[in-house]
């Protein structure tokens, strides 16, 4: 018991120092957070347009280890399958401990347009638990994304989630879901460096930025590094490999105020 009233108070820490950040989700393997043009790796929830440049099915599985409290911690797995027309995935994160947990699902279409554009939408479904009330609380609302190649070397990427601002009705309230608008831009220098920048805005809040470089080496090894800016600057380093049909990434990311983030992803082609 003693254990269960430390992890809320804990909990209860964080919360404001991430409603200060207000994302409904994170993105800890696209250093600085750029995952809206991030097409180097199949990150969950990231833009549901860059699915559609998948050619097979595929795996993937996510770990995020948050300032090395275990109960703090999300698993998140994908599994994506390309028809001839669209790609359509299937995404799934589980956050928290016991007492208070978090779990969103999503159902992705996608579909690449040639060198015109790609477009995807992703119907989301958002579950918290309270342990208060003892009872789970649903939200749905959908996640929208688009790329569009501006020439060989420059991309552009809009998403927006949770357009309508739906809102998870509790007991005696109602509580607004955060609505998310992304713009972000992939330049290629070489086939082996490219440089990210992002920008999102939550209608009620300030401005959150991000910028990454990566660079491949060797056609297997790819190292990212990386800063956001929401109230502080949050560096972040990450490092991959591909062999064949696997890929790994590992990003790190050093808070000021809470420490330091790790997290994994490992994908398979099937």
């Amino acid at each position: 018991m003693r254990k269960l009233y430390l992890l809320m108070t804990l909990f209860g820490f964080i919360s404001p120092c991430y409603t200060q950040a207000w994302f409904p989700l994170s993105f800890p393997l696209s250093a600085g957070g750029t995952s809206a043009t991030d097409t180097s790796r199949p990150a969950l929830f990231q833009n549901p347009a860059l699915p559609s440049y998948a050619s097979v099915p595929y795996l993937y599985t996510e770990y995020e280890s948050r300032y090395g409290i275990t109960e703090l911690a999300s698993k998140g797995l994908r599994f994506a399958y390309p028809f001839s027309h669209f790609t359509t995935t299937l995404d799934f994160r589980y956050t928290g401990f016991s007492a208070y947990h978090e779990m969103i699902g999503g159902l992705g279409f996608s579909r690449n347009f040639g060198t015109k554009f790609s477009m995807g939408l992703q119907l989301m479904v958002e579950s918290r638990y309270s342990v208060e009330s003892n009872r789970y609380y649903l939200a749905l609302y959908p996640h929208w994304g688009l790329t569009v190649p501006l020439s060989d070397i420059l991309m552009l990427g809009v998403v927006v989630m949770n357009p309508f601002q739906s809102t998870m009705k509790y007991n005696s309230e109602k509580r607004r879901l955060p609505s998310v608008y992304s713009l972000g831009l992939n330049y290629k220098f070489t086939d082996e460096l490219c440089w990210r920048l992002q920008a999102d805005q939550e209608i009620s809040n300030q401005l959150r930025w991000g910028t990454a470089f990566e660079f491949e080496m060797l056609q297997c090894i790819r190292v990212q590094t990386g800063v956001h800016y929401n109230d502080f600057f949050v560096p972040e380093l990450g490092l991959g490999f591909k062999l064949k049909k696997l890929q790994f990434d590992l990003v790190t990311t050093l808070h000021p105020q809470l420490g330091i983030t790790l997290a994994g992803g490992l994908s398979f082609l099937l």
